[in-house]
């Protein structure tokens, strides 16, 4: 929101420097961005008049002009402005003048002519960014008349940030109402006077809210006999100033309006209206219409429209359809000002590709109980600057005007939020200020009555917020943190949750965050077939962040993906949030732990150059959750191959704990992979955190040191192709022989040697007794049975050599 200061200055009187009105605004919670000026003091720049206009003996495009300027001889100027004319006069810098840019004007010679000079734009004077041609100045006016003495004094800008929540400050009396309070000063408000000479609005136009939903209030004024021009000076430069481009005299009006108060409008040429009639009705499906930028677009069911009787006319609360727009023909014009519902108009907005001075506003709301004065000042101003004549009455669709906000609050409440000692009296003294009213007061508790311009204010804590900001937030003393501790209270979930973090931090994991906004290309990357379980946002302020997530490890391989293109090319991460997901067509919110890897992570720092294989890639990944599991006090855990759509097929698992699945573990596809140009192989889990915590209280069984020495055998099992590592696990618990230790397979060997359908299962046996040193012949006698055992149960042989 650009403010040009002069004109915020007709409505607030206030005496500070910039810098201290800048201070006072952004304390307040109205951020001051920038601070700029437009123009200067022009110094050496003059009324010129043109005498003469010849063309350019060697350039088309270029003229030769002769230039008074209140100095006894003419000069020649060169200029290729389309609007010069003989007899004109345009602000003229004579060679020595230094421009606002920063350009001190020489002799020069342009296509072989000399010139002695510049006639400007706007531009070339600072004055904004248009270069369409001269900036024409009233022909009355004698040449070399310093050109600041035209155009007045440089004016100061300031351009404010507003947050989402204060659409009552995305206009010039909002802003200076708040500056009034700030100052202790008062808002003056323009005054209105119209005159109503032409017959009854009623004979003039009907309206038709078919969506009074979407369209609380829908007002319409009619004007006879308007003149189109363009709009007088100051009004054109306070637009400028503000970021607007002039057009019109009709259509400047409403753009004025709308940065006075808030509320956009739009005009009609109400001859190009068919039937004379206002239908506010929702788009029908691939219904198009060309709007005011020329082009045409095709709208949807959900859009909501300003139609005639015939076809939709505007695209509601974003712009204006150029088949009534406002034209130098137009002699009588539809005025409306209308509130529309937010949501509509941000998803229009979005789905247009369309972000207006309007839908800006409409978007974060306007003041439905103000819609009407709105029109009366443009409806004014129109019959001041273009002669147009009034119809009496207006047309205003208004079915259910809005309910009144009360807030009951407490004062000693209020006090102790804030943390200072603020009086009844002094936050009395704010509320009048802020135009909040008050009912049954009694000294202790009240009941706020909030303006209808104030839409932000809902709860009590929204007035411990104003009353804050006003009384200033530098005027809270800092006090030291409070905590209290609560004997009753169960923190044993969060101190579990740290415990788990510190153990992934322990293991070399890197913990990250990502939001819980996400889009569907994301998601479709990992799963296509989930879309029905996906919860999405029904008005997403961004297509990026429109779904809420349903698994972490999507983010988890984007943010690998990220540190591999910055040359980052060994990651460990994991991430714990919540993920969402419809079941049964109801939302369910869990939290999960996402752990994921690239790079030769699980190598020693002497052996990284190698390439990554998927099997090393696999195993560390899987030894990662084998130490996690069993650091958290889980056992029986097992990990049962199962193909999943995020991961390669034939290298995905389920990990099951007591049977129940509890989570899953993988390659990441290689459809994802390349999204991020991740060449090599990436492993991705997640796990249920509540699986983890079960056991997180447990305190750990603790062994006797050994004091016996350890016996090893290894066996390597020929055995089928589709036996598992998990069930020869199983069958090695089931005997259980009486000394063993540990066992474990170190390697898998498939080739020469071996039959085809076949593979080869290499195990470690540690057998150790904690009474007595073992001998030969009793671990001898215990692994044959075993060897025995699993030989017989799995159809297998034992490998020679």
């Amino acid at each position: 929101m650009k403010v040009p200061v002069s004109w915020l200055k007709e409505y607030v009187d206030f005496e500070d420097t910039i810098e201290g009105l800048a201070d006072k605004l952004t304390f307040a919670g109205l951020e001051v961005e920038a601070i700029e000026t437009i123009g200067s003091d022009f110094a050496g720049v003059v009324v010129g008049e043109v005498l003469a206009v010849e063309p350019h003996p060697d350039a088309d495009k270029l003229r030769l002009c002769t230039v008074t300027y209140g100095a006894e001889e003419t000069m020649q100027v060169v200029c290729g402005a389309p609007n010069v004319d003989a007899g004109g006069k345009y602000p003229f810098a004579p060679v020595g003048t230094t421009l606002p840019c920063g350009i001190t004007l020489k002799k020069a010679k342009i296509r072989g002519v000399q010139s002695m000079g510049m006639l400007c734009a706007k531009d070339e004077l600072g004055l904004g960014e248009d270069h369409s041609g001269l900036l024409v100045l009233d022909a009355a006016l004698e040449p070399g008349t310093p050109f600041v003495s035209v155009w007045g004094e440089p004016e100061t800008v300031i351009e404010l940030e507003i947050t989402p929540n204060r659409p009552d400050c995305l206009s010039m009396i909002g802003v200076a109402r708040e500056m009034a309070v700030l100052y202790g000063t008062e808002l003056k408000l323009p005054a209105i006077e119209i005159n109503e000479t032409e017959n009854a609005v009623d004979e003039e136009v009907s309206v038709v809210v078919e969506e009074p939903g979407k369209c609380p209030r829908y007002t319409a004024r009619v004007l006879k006999g308007a003149e189109i021009g363009p709009a007088p000076e100051w009004m054109q430069k306070r637009l400028e100033a503000a970021g607007i481009r002039p057009i019109s005299n009709v259509v400047d009006i409403t753009n004025y309006v709308m940065l006075e108060t808030g509320h956009p409008l739009h005009a009609f040429d109400k001859d190009l209206v068919a039937e004379s009639t206002i239908i506010v009705r929702n788009a029908r499906a691939g219904e198009k219409m060309q709007t005011l930028d020329d082009i045409e677009r095709t709208l949807t069911e959900e859009m909501l429209v300003i139609a005639d009787a015939e076809k939709p006319s505007a695209v509601a609360g974003v712009m204006g359809g150029n088949v009534s727009e406002i034209s130098d023909s137009t002699s009588t014009i539809l005025l409306e000002a209308a509130a529309f519902e937010t949501s509509t108009i941000r998803h229009t907005a979005k789905k247009l590709g369309l972000s207006t001075d309007s839908s800006y506003r409409f978007q974060r709301g306007v003041n439905v109980d103000s819609v009407e004065w709105a029109s009366r000042r443009a409806a004014a101003l129109m019959g001041e600057l273009a002669g147009a004549k009034l119809c009496s009455g207006v047309v205003d669709v208004y079915p259910k005007p809005t309910d009144t906000v009360r807030i009951p609050f407490s004062y000693t409440r209020v006090e102790g939020m804030i943390g200072s000692g603020v009086s009844v009296d002094e936050m009395r003294r704010i509320f009048t200020a802020l135009e909040i009213g008050l009912e049954e007061d009694h000294g202790e508790t009240a009941v706020a009555v909030v303006p209808s311009f104030r839409l932000d204010l809902e709860r009590e804590v929204d007035l411990v917020e104003e009353i804050a900001r006003i009384h200033g937030v530098d005027n809270v003393p800092a006090k030291t943190p409070l905590a209290k501790v609560i004997p009753e209270a169960d923190d044993s979930r969060v101190r579990a949750v740290s415990e788990l973090r510190d153990r992934l931090q322990g293991l070399g994991v890197s913990e990250i965050m990502n939001y819980t906004l996400v889009n569907h290309p994301l998601l479709d990357l990992f799963n296509k077939e989930n879309r029905d379980s996906r919860e999405e946002l029904p008005h997403p302020i961004s297509m990026d962040q429109s779904v809420m997530r349903t698994s972490l490890i999507p983010q988890l391989v984007e943010s690998l993906g990220r540190n591999h293109s910055r040359q980052i090319h060994e990651a460990c991460f994991y991430e714990l949030g919540r993920v969402f997901n419809r079941v049964d067509g109801v939302p369910v919110q869990a939290e999960t732990v996402s752990l994921g890897m690239m790079g030769p992570v699980g190598r020693s720092l002497l052996n990284k150059r190698a390439p990554v294989s998927e099997e090393e890639m696999f195993v560390w990944m899987k030894g990662l959750l084998e130490q996690l599991l069993a650091a958290q006090q889980l056992e029986n855990v097992t990990f049962k191959a199962e193909d999943r759509p995020e991961f390669e097929g034939g290298k995905a698992v389920t990990i099951e704990l007591d049977g129940e699945a509890v989570g899953c573990m993988g390659l990441v596809n290689k459809t994802a992979r390349s999204e991020w140009r991740l060449s090599g192989p990436v492993a991705a889990a997640e796990l249920k955190l509540n699986a983890l915590l079960k056991n997180a209280f447990t305190v750990a069984k603790t062994k006797d040191l050994a004091q016996f020495p350890s016996m090893s055998r290894d066996i390597a099992l020929v055995v089928d192709q589709s036996v598992r590592h998990e069930d020869i696990a199983v069958l090695i618990r089931k005997v259980d022989p009486k000394d063993l230790e540990s066992f474990g397979l170190f390697d898998v060997y498939q080739g020469k040697g071996i039959e085809k359908g076949k593979k080869s299962l290499a195990y470690n046996f540690v057998y150790r007794s904690a009474q007595q040193t073992l001998t030969d012949k009793k671990v001898n006698k215990a692994h044959q049975k075993l060897s025995d055992f699993l030989c017989k149960q799995l159809d297998a042989s034992l490998r020679e050599g």
